[in-house]
This record gives C-alpha cells, structure tokens and sequence, in this order.
C-alpha cells in the first residue's frame, strides 16, 4: 500500500458548523500515511485549539485565550512533520523520550538538513517551533495517560529588566526553558549585505510570471516590516483606492521621504476578534506607514498586474451576474497570476526561499533587516 505521508486538510467550517462541531470548525484536521483520520494528534489540537489544554496548565484549567487560527495551523504543520519523520524513521512518540529521540536524532537531522526538504539546514526558529510541538503532543498524551510520564531537563536562565516601580530601577527576572533548544542570538546573526538582497530581489523579479507581483509583495515586507499573514490578508482597499484620500503624514518633506498612514486589522499579530467572511482573522488594529513611491507602486498593481491576474477566476464565471459575484468576493490585493487566487502566507513564504537568498534569509529576517538598529533606516529598494 502506498505511503501517503502525513498531510493537514481544513473541512468546510459550514458544513462543520451544520453538523454540530461549531466549536472545532476552525481546526485543521491532521491525515496520516494510510490515509486516514490521525486520532490522537488530532484530538490533541482540538484540546490546545478550544483551550482545554496548554503547557503551561497542562488541563488543570481551561486556557481562556486558546491560539489563534493561524497559530493552529501551524501547530498542524509543526506536529505533521514531526509524526511524519517518526514514522520514517520508525519512532513511536508515544515511547520516545525527549534527551535521545526529540534532541539526539530529530533535532539533529533538520539542523544538520537530513531531514528537510532541499537538504539545507534549517533556521533555528523552525527546528525550535517543531520540537516545541512535538513536546507539547508528548506532555499532552502524558497527561492523559497514553504514554508513561517523562522528564524535560530545564535550564533557568536570570536577567534584569528596566522596573519604573522599582528604586533601583530593574527588577531580576527568572525564566525556565527546556535544555537543548537551539540558540537564537540576533546579535550574533549576520545580514545579508545590500548587494546580495538586491540580487536576490532581481531573482525574485526575474520569475517568469509571478516576478511583478511576488518582488512587490517582498519590497512592502522589506519597506514596511509587515509579517506576511498581513501582506496575504492585505486588501484591495487597504491602500486608500484613491490618492486624494491617502492619509500623508509629512507632506512638507520631499515627495521621495513621504509616507503614508495606512491601518492593518487583518492576519495581524495578537488576539483574535473573529474571523470574516473571506477566511482572515480579524486581530488588534494598528498602523505602518508605507512609503509614498511604494503606495504609487501598489496603486498601480492594483490598476494593472492585478486585473490581468483575475481573468482566469473570471473566466468560471458563465453569466455576468457569476463574474461579478467572483469580483465581490476578491477582496485581496495579492493574487496569483495563473489562477486568481490569493497570495497565502505559505506561499510568500516558499517564493522568498526559492529565489535562493542566505539560508537564513525570510520573511520573518526581513522585517528584522527593517528594524535592525545597526544598519540604520534602510535605503529605497525599489
């Protein structure tokens, strides 16, 4: 029988809803190799999901601030890989301790890039955010007693933090973290130079098709630090459709050093209000400022790459009343240019990586190139 591998679907939320699982519509649902309905990993994540479990209560209580849709997603993926390489390698979870299996071998494989899929080391974010899961799923199945309790060796760590309560002005903070995880020093991370980010932007621009819009898509993560949840769930209209109406917030400068006041709701970083008709999380409102020749750039995306982009969703529209109905529904700005569809978060992702930048080069790396303090306000990348 072939191995299928392990794979994360999402079930149509209504048809959930109408059929009683309100509450787990949301989740993704986990597959395995055969395939078939993985029990327990999926069990698991509808726990961490509504809240009934986390690693800090381990079940005492229920969490009242379950993870977010886009952290549940994740988790999915973080947890697939982990069972997937288990299987491979002939690992039952259930029995594997942390020291030896997790750190000895898993770890080791995806930092030494036997186990990843272009044989490249992987970040120490990825490595630390699946051995993290598959830590949690084993915590989570020892409290239910599906495997025999086990030990994680911690390490505590002190530092001070600025305290405007304090009369010394610092107060000591202690933290508890488990022994083995990968050291993530931003201060020891080394930048791409200038040079080698503008030549992985040509290489970006240079994708047959998808250049025009997956270069801009990276240029506004590089110019205005926004994660790529924000850039996927970035709407047509989020940018003002009309100049008149951008908000400029320093006019007296030179047209070159102007910004524009625009407000992100969507796919953003923290609670989650609800999620919209379209799919996105509706999150904490804030603000970025976009640079002026970079808002021009998307307006005129929006004018041009992104109608030639909605033709082939259009197409499966048969009456006219069909197509429109198609161009109320495409409320994203960033749409594939073969099929219509929206850009994912995955999606920016994978194309950031293949137009091979520095192996440590992402999405996530490029909003801290933005911020970084010792390379000061970037130059234009346009």
């Amino acid at each position: 029988m072939p191995n299928y591998g392990f794979k994360v679907v999402f079930a149509d939320p209504k048809f959930l809803k109408d059929a009683g699982f309100e509450k787990v519509a949301h989740l993704p649902i986990i597959f395995d190799s055969e395939p078939g309905y993985a029990r327990f990993p999926n069990q698991f994540l509808i726990d961490r999901g509504i809240g009934y479990w986390d690693p800090k209560w381990r079940g005492s209580k229920r969490n009242p601030l379950p993870p977010t849709r886009v952290s549940m997603k994740n988790f999915a993926y973080w947890l697939a890989n982990a069972l997937e390489w288990a299987e491979v390698r002939g690992v039952d979870l259930m029995k594997a301790d942390y020291a030896s299996t997790l750190i000895g071998r898993y770890q080791k494989e995806m930092l030494k890039g036997i186990w990843s899929a272009y044989n490249k080391s992987l970040s120490p974010e990825t490595v630390n955010s699946r051995i993290g899961i598959a830590l949690e799923y084993q915590m989570w199945a020892a409290d239910k007693g599906l495997r025999e309790p086990f030990s994680i060796p911690t390490v505590t760590s002190t530092y001070f933090v600025d305290s405007p309560s304090s009369s010394r002005s610092h107060e000591v903070k202690f933290v508890e973290s488990r022994r083995g995880k990968v050291k993530v020093n931003k201060r020891l991370l080394s930048f791409p130079s200038t040079d080698e980010i503008e030549a992985w932007r040509r290489r970006v621009y240079e994708r047959p098709v998808f250049g025009n819009t997956e270069g801009l898509i990276a240029d506004l993560i590089l110019n205005t630090a926004i994660r790529r949840e924000e850039a996927a769930c970035w709407r047509v209209d989020t940018l003002p459709l009309q100049p008149k109406k951008w908000n400029i917030i320093n006019p007296d400068q030179f047209p070159e050093a102007q910004s524009v006041l625009v407000t992100l709701i969507y796919g953003t970083k923290g609670k989650e209000y609800g999620v919209d008709e379209h799919g996105d999380k509706i999150g904490p409102e804030g603000q970025i400022h976009v640079p002026l020749w970079l808002a021009h750039r998307i307006h005129k995306y929006r004018n041009n790459e992104r109608l030639i982009a909605l033709k082939p969703l259009l197409k499966q529209g048969k009456t006219a009343e069909a197509q429109q109905c198609i161009l109320n529904q495409s409320v994203h700005l960033f749409l594939h240019p073969v099929t219509g569809q929206r850009y994912t978060g995955n999606q920016i992702y994978s194309f950031w990586k293949v137009a091979n930048g520095a192996v440590t080069w992402s999405p996530h790396m490029g909003r801290d190139w933005w911020a970084w303090p010792a390379v000061g306000r970037k130059p234009r990348l346009a």
